[in-house]
């Protein structure tokens, strides 16, 4: 015996790529072997993820689960079904709108006709069968109903350009929701012995594809201005849902997990590993030099607003909308968040954005140069991640205040760990790198040849309070052994020199002071050698 069971889907674990829907239905059972069919399932499930279980005070045992695709006459979505009636209604009205076109352009179609009479109406009148009267009288009538006709033609027109554009948005509609939801659904038959009659509730769980989520972040950099007060770095982390499968959840119990299940699908094999000789193959010269060195990208940087004047101590309390955030579950490897109360998501695509947590860090407030490149100072933030769990790579909008600054990418960091955040470019601090020196030694050293090359670079602090600035700078790195690179003196001493000849300097600088940074380097080479990037 066939027993339909309708099932809602109640709760749903989202993954990066896929998800995991949880059906729940009731159904009053007697005794004896009964096929219970669950339909309308999602063509995105995979068949061999689906899993049936059920409890109640029936007792049942469950002999097998199959899965099967149906096809339908028509939409099984109620949604569908409503769109295709507008659809075709709309379509009638069209035709009548067409029909109607047809009839007015007959009637212009015969009064061109009795037009084209008019010489047997000249004849008529020459014969004295007809009045000038009866001749003008004509005329007007032609002229009137011409008139008339034309302006309904017209009118008609209009009306159908306006129920095209209706009907080509519901169309629109309609293959969109279709192309979600197709005629095909999937559909479980559970095969159950009865032993007991009773009441049986029944759970089927699989897994879809068509559905994911990402990570995404809001930083806001909040300052008093005070002195002696620390500033705030309020951190929002988002998961942004979409489901395209076609089957909506609404009012399910969501969570959110880190687990990849794909990637634990198997191991990947080494194959071997090969050395062989190169043969060198021709190649195009490239009309353009590559330029060498990293660019910073430079970020917007909006004038953050004053802040508000204060409420008179009449005025009743302002108080912050609470936003509800996820409760954080760690399963060895994986994160889960568990989103609180119940979540409605579509499954035509639309994106559905859940908070997953607030947190309040406080950040080490600094400022970053890099004056070979720019002349620009950045505001950096340097965060530690004290949120109890880490934070997955995605991407982060940046504001200062209520001023929005740009946007930046979050890199996966674990509890404990530490991010940076470019908070905007500071005017109020001035940096310019100058070459001062650049002398050619003349003399016949062993044929070698030797410049030497200084730099001042010059700090100046228009801030109000003190700042403390990282300044990056660098000297060339030698690929030839021919090619000798020395560096003669920096001062101040840096407190970081790289062996790829990179230069970081900690600067504490009093408001109003000026400070700057002296580099000097020596190349030395044969003569004879010519020398690419020399050039600064």
């Amino acid at each position: 015996m066939e027993i339909p069971v309708e099932t809602t889907v109640t709760s749903v674990i989202v993954y990066p790529d896929r998800a995991r829907v949880t059906c729940r239905g009731r159904s009053e059972l007697s005794a004896g072997v009964h096929q219970l069919v669950i339909s309308e399932l999602p063509l995105a499930l995979e068949t061999e993820s689906v899993r049936a279980s059920g409890r109640g005070t029936a007792r049942v045992r469950l002999r097998s689960v199959d899965v099967q695709r149906r096809h339908y006459a028509a939409a099984p979505t109620a949604n569908v079904a409503a769109l295709e009636e507008q659809v075709v209604a709309t379509q009638s009205r069209l035709q009548r709108l067409v029909d109607r076109q047809a009839v007015k352009q007959a009637s212009i179609n015969h009064l061109d006709g009795l037009r084209a009479a008019t010489p047997e109406f000249a004849r008529g009148l020459a014969r004295g069968r007809s009045t000038v009267e009866s001749q003008a009288a004509l005329m007007r009538f032609f002229e009137e109903e011409d008139a008339r006709v034309r302006v309904e033609l017209r009118a008609l027109e209009d009306e159908q350009r306006v129920v095209k554009d209706e009907l080509g948005k519901l169309q629109a509609e309609l293959e969109q929701i279709r192309s979600a939801r197709p005629r095909q659904r999937y559909e479980a038959r559970l095969e159950v012995e009865v032993l007991a009659a009773g009441d049986f509730a029944v759970e089927v769980n699989y897994v879809v594809g068509r559905a994911g989520w990402r990570p995404l972040y809001d930083a806001r950099l909040q300052e008093t201005g005070k002195a002696g007060e620390a500033a705030v770095v309020a951190l929002t982390s988002l998961a942004e849902i979409t489901q395209n499968t076609g089957q909506d959840w609404v009012g399910v119990r969501l969570s959110v997990s880190t687990a990849r299940p794909a990637l634990n699908q198997r191991v990947p094999e080494l194959n071997p590993w090969y050395l062989d000789v190169l043969h060198p193959q021709p190649r195009a010269m490239k009309s353009d030099m590559v330029t060498k060195g990293t660019r910073m990208e430079t970020m917007e940087m909006a004038a953050v607003d004053e802040a508000m004047p204060m409420m008179t101590a009449m005025a009743p309390p302002v108080v912050s909308a609470e936003v509800e955030v996820a409760e954080t579950r760690e399963t060895g490897t994986a994160v889960t968040f568990v989103v609180s109360g119940e979540v409605n998501i579509p499954g035509d695509g639309t994106p559905k954005k859940t908070t997953l947590g607030q947190y309040e860090l406080l950040p080490r407030l600094d400022f970053l140069a890099v004056p070979r490149h720019t002349d620009a100072v950045y505001r950096r933030a340097t965060l530690e991640n004290t949120t109890g769990a880490p934070q997955l790579p995605g991407a982060v909008s940046l504001y200062v205040g209520e001023e929005y600054i740009g946007q930046n990418r979050l890199d996966y960091t674990p509890g404990g760990g530490e991010v940076e955040l470019i908070l905007g470019v500071e005017e109020r601090i001035k940096v310019k790198r100058e070459l001062v020196r650049r002398e050619v030694d003349k003399r016949l050293l062993r044929d070698q040849r030797q410049i030497l090359y200084g730099y001042e670079i010059k700090l100046e602090n228009l801030l109000a309070n003190p700042a403390r600035i990282s300044v990056q700078d660098q000297y060339p790195v030698s690929r030839h052994d021919q090619i000798k690179i020395r560096l003669d003196r920096a001062v101040p001493e840096p407190v970081e020199h790289t062996d790829l000849h990179l230069l970081k300097w900690q600067l504490d600088m009093a408001a109003g002071e000026k400070k700057t940074i002296q580099l000097e380097y020596q190349v030395e080479h044969p003569r004879a050698l010519p020398v690419a990037g020399m050039v600064d």
